[in-house]
């Protein structure tokens, strides 16, 4: 290995590197991408970045790449600023085709810092130079030199670097990352991902490593990887010329897609995800005309070059992050990644990370559109370079930028429409929900009516019959019947474990929480000491719901005010078919709350509660079959799944009960004997003891 004690000049002046380097980058995760590019241009396979942010006034950046490494000549191309890379045949050791071109990207290690390392591995020697230029170390006018050095700083790379067998190792110290919080910091992973395009394979790639304080310390290197939201596009175009850089979403099964849509069923519409060809055709732009005889459509050459569009544009389902990530985990908005640009790429770099705003078009559906494209046209050798001065865009003046625009318009175009014709496929779908539920709302309500009628054995049939008629026959109008069915459970706090038995075996067909309003659910809020919270509770639950109320009676609902004001609104509201009840014994059944209908006790004659044949059918039949049936009513309007009702069976004979040795318990539901068993029969010592 060769060690070289001469120091290398900077071909500027301090003052204009300055200059230079503040002009041709507006933030450091920038200023790195030039660094890891100049390392894949070298041929690198891996190319590693590690940043220590512990004190992020001072802090270290460092890139460590296995490229070809750099010879003595190497490094004074090094300090020759402006050169043309791809025409520098000692500078095209690496790769065919460099993303570089104008031999100013060395300019980002100044950019961060004025002090950096330089250690190298090349196939005939090896060197390490320092660049100190500090204050107080130069003059603006001096020129900065590379100064050969023994060593260079020690880092947590050293092992990986010593395993290396030829590359580039940049040790950036004191770089100033104030400003740049965790949320900034841990979005530089897809922030660097974004700069390149790297083949889906698992050559070349980039690994970062971040050193935050209160970070794991056996935290390590992660590849750098792509976070697009594949499974949130609708439709997405596209077309590579090799499937070599085609994303692996767009090789597979085409997902399911969901929006949320209020008021098609279940409040989710669905559609399967469309892929299309990007075929890019040309639409005539604002200076068109200038283009003229450069432009050639048909053998698709511009002054003679040819030119071709690749890459992908899709347009997502929903841009609200909770909805979009149920699609694809992936789905990132904020204030450091926004969704809703087109980023291009010439030669596997990124030009412009957005040139959606180019394009002029406005619509609901143009911040749903995301992609990547490539266009080398804009960097093509043979072409004057159209970079812009911080060389983060291009001269937008320029015939290529037109021609561009004039490509990616009428596909963007394209996307926005297909968006367009969704959402109308789901206005349609909510307006033929809201029809079908308005019919089955009536439905219902006519059944329900019939009921009612019913227990009205004074009024004549014929009478009855005729207001059924006049009365169905108006709901078919433009009165539309409650559609939101629930159960209200009414009962003192002190009757709790039979409510929560009711509310349990509910549950456990799969009834859902909203659909029961049961104030001592656990974890529920109680209302319990706000009576004008509670009327507005009443008020939602009982008059405005189509609501079963059932009602729990004993001695403790008697002494409730609560539950006299929940009985006295639901008589008030409810027909004789709407409430149900449980007595605990009857003489605290309230007057106005008997319906006509058999009554069950809990209590037996000798003052105990227990399990009975007379009570477990009575559950089923009396209370929780009606509630499923009245439940699936609303489930049936809204589309939703059916609940399944309990099952009774029919007692055989006792003789042949005793013949088979089987009691009646064994012929009980096993839901609620376990719900009985857990909730009610542990709780009774104390609850009869405090009742009697």
């Amino acid at each position: 290995m060769t060690n070289h004690n001469t120091n290398a000049s900077f071909t500027f002046s301090w003052l204009a590197l300055k200059l230079l380097g503040r002009g041709l980058y507006s933030n450091p995760w920038n200023a790195l991408s030039e660094l890891v590019a100049n390392g894949l241009d070298a041929g690198a396979t891996d190319v590693h970045i590690y940043i220590d942010a512990t004190n992020k006034t001072n802090a270290t950046i460092e890139i460590l790449d296995n490229g070809s490494g750099m010879s003595r000549s190497d490094i004074d191309s090094y300090v020759t600023v402006g050169r043309d890379k791809r025409k520098a045949e000692d500078d095209n050791r690496g790769v065919d085709e460099p993303m570089g071109r104008k031999g100013i990207g060395k300019l980002a290690a100044l950019f961060l810092s004025p002090h950096f390392y330089i250690s190298t591995k090349h196939a005939n020697e090896a060197s390490k130079w320092e660049l100190d230029a500090r204050d107080g170390n130069i003059s603006d006018e001096e020129h900065p030199q590379l100064a050969s050095v023994p060593d260079a700083p020690s880092t947590p790379n050293d092992e990986l670097w010593n395993a290396t067998v030829t590359g580039t190792r940049i040790t950036i110290l004191g770089v100033d990352l104030t400003g740049y919080g965790p949320q900034a910091i841990q979005a530089l992973n897809t922030r660097l991902a974004n700069q390149f395009l790297l083949p889906a394979s698992e050559k070349p790639r980039v690994l970062l490593w971040v050193q935050r304080i209160g970070m794991s310390q056996d935290q390590t290197y992660e590849r750098v990887e792509k976070s697009t939201a594949f499974g949130n596009f609708t439709e997405i175009l596209h077309s590579f010329n090799s499937n070599e850089y085609r994303p692996i979403e767009l090789s597979g099964r085409l997902p399911a897609v969901k929006i949320p849509a209020k008021g098609v069923p279940g409040g989710i519409f669905s559609c399967n995800q469309r892929h299309e060809s990007l075929k890019a055709s040309p639409e005539e732009v604002d200076g068109w005309a200038e283009l003229g005889d450069d432009l050639d459509l048909e053998n698709q050459t511009y002054k003679g070059r040819p030119f071709e569009l690749t890459g992908w544009i899709g347009v997502h389902a929903t841009i609200k992050s909770e909805a979009a990530q149920a699609n694809d985990i992936r789905f990132t908005k904020n204030k450091f990644y926004n969704p809703a640009q087109i980023r291009l790429y010439v030669r596997g770099k990124l030009a412009s990370d957005n040139i959606l705003p180019q394009l002029g078009l406005t619509g609901t559906y143009v911040n749903y559109i995301e992609g990547e494209i490539s266009f080398d046209l804009l960097d093509d050798d043979e072409l004057p370079d159209i970079a812009t001065a911080n060389r983060q865009d291009f001269d937008q003046t320029d015939k290529r930028v037109l021609l561009l625009r004039s490509l990616v318009r009428p596909l963007v175009r394209k996307l926005m429409q297909g968006r367009n014709n969704l959402a109308a496929a789901i206005t349609k779908s909510a307006d033929r929900e809201k029809s079908r539920r308005e019919t089955a709302g009536k439905k219902h309500f006519t059944q329900q009516l019939h009921l009612d009628f019913a227990q009205y054995t004074e009024i004549p049939q014929t009478a009855r019959d005729e207001l059924h008629s006049i009365i169905s026959n108006k709901i078919q109008g433009d009165v539309a019947p409650k559609q939101k069915y629930r159960i209200f459970i009414s009962h003192a706090s002190a009757d709790q474990a039979f409510a929560t038995l009711i509310d349990e075996l509910l549950r456990t067909r799969g009834a859902r929480e909203d659909e029961i309003f049961y104030t001592s659910r656990p974890g529920a809020t109680t209302i319990a000491t706000d009576t004008n919270a509670l009327r507005e509770v009443v008020r939602r639950n009982i008059t405005d719901d189509n609501t079963l109320v059932f009602y729990l009676t004993s001695k403790n609902f008697m002494k409730s005010q609560y539950c006299l004001f929940e009985g006295g609104a639901g008589w008030a509201t409810r027909a004789v078919t709407e409430y149900l009840k449980l007595n605990v014994e009857f003489e605290a059944i309230p007057g106005w709350l008997t319906n006509g209908r058999a009554e069950a006790v809990l209590l037996d004659s000798v003052g105990e509660i227990v399990l009975t044949t007379e009570i477990h059918n009575y559950l089923i039949d009396g209370l929780l079959n009606p509630m499923i049936d009245h439940l699936n009513r609303g489930r049936d309007i809204a589309g939703a799944d059916q609940l399944e009702r309990y099952v009774r069976e029919e007692l055989p004979s006792a003789v042949e009960m005793a013949r088979t040795s089987k009691s009646p318990e064994d012929y009980f539901d096993p839901d609620i004997v376990e719900h009985w068993n857990v909730i009610v029969e542990p709780a009774m010592p104390s609850y009869l003891s405090h009742y009697h």
